[in-house]
This record gives structure tokens, C-alpha cells and sequence, in this order.
């Protein structure tokens, strides 16, 4: 299928998922294949959204059905890293290289907007298969489950006006027809005639409905199955997972329904209060032989010995008391209570003159009285466009203080801003503060530590842009030192129209932007902070149709290395390719 012939009818809604700025990737297991080989399609979305109330999505009216046999039916949903994944059964039915459509769907923003994310095509190249199998494939798809025959028996206790509308709604039944009926009879009817109508909603509706009224029975399963049949368009529907572990309750009606649940709770509700019961007897023995037991073995009267202990815990209260107020006892109390410390805190950069991919230094000054420790100190930007932590923060020596009891606390957090920026700035500190106080001459003392949060004054900062001169067009932002480009294939044997697929690999200590893609890539596989040398990474991935080329397609990525302050180039050189 050429693909400028894939047109879109509608964007496939995710209902009931809020997210922003959703990104969407697709793939197969595998790409070359035979006619009529199962295949597995996986959907990823990725980036911040709720996904807790996403169903998959019928997908099998959004593709050529003379290329792809598509099992909705088959659909799961699972977490997969930071992606929510559908995955689907998936057959191409025709010899060739295939490609399988992007697909649009459709979320709500953050905002209440709808939004549309989009995914990636995917080629397959289908070998031929045998006929057998094809023909197979059509004749399943041709086979539609079919709900139970009518029934033309009239119930008792009808009138002779109810008797002539039925035997008339048999003779031309419609959905209408038997829908001025209450029985369950005319009710099974009238979801049959829905059914062969299209009206897969309202025959689900009238299912759901009896099967409230009456229980789940095999009719209406039947009925149930064939209704999804006709919404996924796929003989291979079968009941919901829910429907069919769930067949002891909903084989009864709603009154049975009503019974088991309010039955199963007062039995429930028995059993922990004779739980309860048992519980609180063998406590009260337990207890009674606690006290009981060692008194008697001694002769005793156990109400006389409780009393005796009682009295004696009292004297030693008083003595611990006595103690503290006249004897010169050192006692610690973590986190005391007291005045809390006074800090002073100040921030400046590392560097005067700064620019876009270079690394330097916030770094944080904190004045505090002698004879205490901060720790565990978190600085917070009030402005974080662009700027990324690209180090852990470390002490710098302290230096002296104007206020001679008072002591000054440098600390450096590595940053960069990988965009330009310039405004003022002010800075949240917190942490913990710890000290040891003694009062009373020297006969009490506590240690105390306290958390604390102060701001600091704003800081101008101006950060510029990459130079122009020598900026190459194709530059996308890249900011990064010790870049490496390599790109491994899945296959480098292959027979014409193969798919090779390519996974570009990017390492590097730097920035590179979240939009940005190399040229010609299907999706983005992956993208870590560090892995483990320390270095960052990124992959990519690629389908290439192998129609004679001697090799992959080269790869060129712009990147500006802060180190020799310079526009590079880095370039794959292709993997060579092998025809059989």
C-alpha cells in the first residue's frame, strides 16, 4: 500500500485519559513474516497522563482490511517503564512490503482541550504463505457468532390485543416490534432483531438489562458474545474477563444478587464478632493469670502486691525528679524545643560571564551562629526554565563572618541552562540545623535540631545564547561534550524488501532536546539521565527497506561542544547489508 494513499477517517478516542503532551510509538515483534503469520502490534503512550480508566480501543475499522486482519478482541492493556502499552493480534493478508497506517488518537489536555497524538507507520515485508491458511482467514472472518432463533411462543396470560401485536411482531420481527414487550421472551427478541439491524449498543443495553432481571444464562451469553462480535467486527469476541469469573453471582438474578452479597456480609460480619468475642475472653484470662499466677505461687494476695509496686514506681519518679533539680544531670533531648537559630543566606555564580552549555556553579553562602551544623541543605530556583542539575552538590571552605560569633557555610550545586535566559532570581533554602545549648550554670544541657527555611535576594542572571557564526542549518540544539554516534541493525543478511530495522545510539554528557529526533527515525526507543559510566543515552529507532541498497542509509547529528566551544558533526557510516 503506497502511503500517501493512508487517510485518517476520524482520530480514535482515549476515553477517560487526561494527560499532556502524550507521545505515541508502534511497533511489530517482528517484520518479515508470511502471509497469514500472527503478528503482535504494540501501542505505547508515552509522557504524563492518567491512564487508570483506559480500555483499549478498536483499531481493526482503522486499517485495510485487504492487508490486515486486525483482532480487537485480542487487545490487552499493560505498564510497560514509563509507557502505558496496547498490545493486538495482527495477520497480513497479502503478499508484499505492507505498511501498517499511523493511527490518531484522541485525549483530553490538561486544560479540557481535546488533543490528538499520533503514531509512527510500520512496514512488514509478507512473504508468501499458504493458501490454505489465507483461505481459512476469510472464512473466520465471514463467520459471525449469531444469537439464539426467535421465539415465536406466546406466554401465558396474554389478551387478545397483547396475542395479535405478538403473533404480528413474529411475522415481521423488528427491534421496535418486540420492544412494547416486558417479558424476557419479547426481550430476547427484540436484542436478536438489534443485533441483525447493526444496533449492537441496543442489543448490549437489552442483555445487560435481562441479565439483571433474570441471571446470566446461556442464551444471553450467547447473545453477549454476539454483540461484541458485531461492535470489533471479530468472530473471535468472547465474553469480558469480569463476566465470565463473575458467573456464580450473575446467574441469579437481581434479588438472588441482592441476598448473596447482603447474605456473605452478615455471615462476614458474625464471624468477626464472635472473633471479637473469643479475642477479648483469652485476653481477660491472660491477663487474670498474669496477675494471679506469680502471686499465688508465692503465697500472696495479688491485689496487695499490684498496690505494693504501685508505690514503689511513685518513689522512684520522686528520686529521678530530686535528681534533675539538684544534682548537676546532663540529660539530651533530640529535637528540643527552643528559639529557633537565625540564618542568613546568599547565593552568587561561579563564573561572570555565562552561556548557554556551560557548566558552572550556584554557590550558596549560609551565615549561622558558632557552635552549630547545618545539613542536609536543598536549594530550590524560583526559576527552573532551562536549567538542569548536571552534578552533586559539594562543600567549599568556609570563610570568616563580620559578626565574629558567627560562622559562614559555602556550598557549590553544579548547574547549566540549556536555553538562554535572563531575569532575577531568588532562591528557597531549607534544611536541618543542630547545636547543644547548656543552661542553669552548666547543670542542664540539651541538643536541639530543627529544620529551617529561609529566601535569599534576587540574583541577575544572564545567560547567552549559542554563537551564531559557524552554526550549521541543520543544528537542532544538541549541547553536549564526548558525543558518540553508533547505529547495530537486526539483521544484516537479507532478501529483497527485507526490513532492517536501525536503532541509533547516542552517548554524551550534555543536553539534548526532547522534541528532537534524527532524520528518518520511527519513534524514540529510549532516553536515560545516566547509565553506567555516568554518561547519558539515547536510542532511536528506524525502518529500513532493503530494495537493492548496499548498506544503511548514513546519519548526520549538528551538535555544539561546550569544551572547544565549537559546532561539530557526528556521522554514521551505514551498516553494510548482505542480499541472499
Amino acid at each position: 500500500m503506497n502511503l500517501c494513499t493512508v487517510a485518517m477517517l476520524a482520530a480514535i478516542q482515549l476515553a477517560g485519559v487526561t494527560g499532556d503532551a502524550l507521545r505515541a510509538r508502534a511497533f511489530f515483534d517482528v517484520n518479515n513474516a508470511k502471509v497469514g503469520d500472527p503478528l503482535v502490534l504494540t501501542v505505547d503512550f508515552l509522557g504524563s497522563a492518567d491512564f487508570a480508566s483506559l480500555h483499549p480501543p478498536a483499531l481493526s475499522r482503522e486499517v485495510d482490511r485487504a492487508d490486515w486482519k486486525l483482532d480487537d478482541a485480542s487487545a490487552k492493556t499493560d505498564t510497560f517503564r514509563d509507557a502505558r502499552r496496547l498490545t493486538y493480534r495482527v495477520r497480513p493478508m497479502r503478499e508484499g512490503v505492507l505498511w501498517f497506517p499511523a493511527l490518531e488518537f484522541e485525549y483530553t489536555g490538561l486544560d479540557g482541550a481535546k488533543r490528538v497524538v499520533r503514531s509512527n507507520t510500520i512496514p512488514v515485508h509478507a512473504k508468501p504463505g499458504e493458501n490454505v491458511v489465507v483461505a481459512g482467514m476469510t472464512e473466520d472472518e465471514e463467520a459471525m457468532p449469531m444469537p439464539d432463533d426467535l421465539d415465536t411462543s406466546a406466554p401465558a396470560g396474554l389478551s387478545d390485543d397483547e396475542l395479535f401485536a405478538w403473533r404480528k411482531a413474529c411475522a415481521s420481527p423488528t427491534a421496535d416490534a418486540f420492544a412494547q414487550f416486558d417479558f424476557p421472551a419479547a426481550r430476547m427478541n427484540e436484542a436478536r432483531c438489534a443485533i441483525l439491524e447493526g444496533d449492537w449498543r441496543r442489543a448490549l443495553a437489552v442483555y445487560s438489562r435481562l441479565e439483571w432481571r433474570i441471571g446470566q444464562t446461556p442464551a444471553i451469553e450467547r447473545g453477549l458474545v454476539a454483540a461484541l462480535a458485531l461492535r470489533f467486527q471479530n468472530p473471535s469476541s468472547e465474553l469480558p474477563v469480569w463476566r465470565q469469573v463473575g458467573r456464580p453471582l450473575l446467574r441469579h438474578g437481581w434479588k438472588g444478587r441482592a441476598a448473596a452479597v447482603f447474605g456473605g456480609a452478615a455471615a462476614l460480619a458474625a464471624l468477626f464478632w464472635l472473633l471479637g468475642r473469643a479475642i477479648r475472653a483469652l485476653a481477660c484470662v491472660a491477663l487474670a493469670a498474669l496477675a494471679v499466677l506469680p502471686a499465688a505461687a508465692q503465697g500472696m494476695d495479688p491485689f496487695a502486691e499490684m498496690e505494693a509496686m504501685h508505690r514503689r514506681m511513685q518513689q522512684q519518679m520522686q528520686q529521678m525528679m530530686n535528681m534533675t533539680t539538684g544534682g548537676g544531670l546532663s540529660m539530651t533531648f533530640g529535637g528540643g524545643e527552643r528559639e529557633s537559630v537565625k540564618i542568613g543566606a546568599g547565593v552568587a555564580t561561579s563564573k561572570d560571564e555565562l552561556q548557554v552549555g556551560d557548566a558552572f556553579e550556584f554557590v550558596l553562602s549560609l551565615e549561622y551562629p558558632k557552635g552549630n551544623t547545618v545539613d542536609q541543605v536543598q536549594l530550590a530556583p524560583s526559576e527552573t526554565f532551562g536549567l538542569q542539575v548536571v552534578g552533586r552538590p559539594y562543600n567549599l571552605p568556609d570563610e570568616q563572618s563580620a559578626n565574629p560569633s558567627n560562622v559562614v557555610k559555602r556550598m557549590a550545586f553544579p548547574v547549566r541552562y540549556d536555553v538562554p535566559f535572563k531575569g532575577r532570581v531568588t532562591f528557597g533554602v531549607s534544611g536541618m540545623v543542630a547545636g547543644r545549648e547548656t543552661r542553669n550554670g552548666g547543670r542542664f544541657s540539651f541538643t536541639y535540631s530543627n529544620s529551617f527555611e529561609t529566601r535569599t535576594q534576587p540574583l541577575d542572571i544572564d545567560v547567552k545564547p549559542l554563537p551564531s557564526a559557524g552554526q550549521p542549518e541543520g543544528f537542532g540544539g544538541i549541547i553536549a561534550d564526548s558525543l558518540v554516534l553508533s547505529e547495530r541493525v537486526d539483521m544484516e543478511s537479507v532478501e529483497t524488501n527485507d526490513v532492517v530495522t536501525i536503532t541509533y545510539r547516542i552517548e554524551y554528557d550534555g543536553y539534548i532536546p526532547p522534541e528532537w529526533t534524527p532524520d528518518g527515525v520511527a519513534y524514540e526507543w529510549t532516553r536515560t539521565a545516566r547509565d553506567r559510566s555516568g554518561r547519558a543515552v539515547a536510542e532511536w529507532r528506524r525502518y529500513f527497506v532493503a530494495a537493492g541498497e548496499t548498506s544503511t542509509p548514513k546519519l548526520e547529528v549538528v551538535y555544539y561542544e561546550p569544551r572547544t566551544k565549537r559546532y561539530r558533526t557526528a556521522v554514521t557510516p551505514g551498516t553494510p547489508i548482505r542480499y541472499k
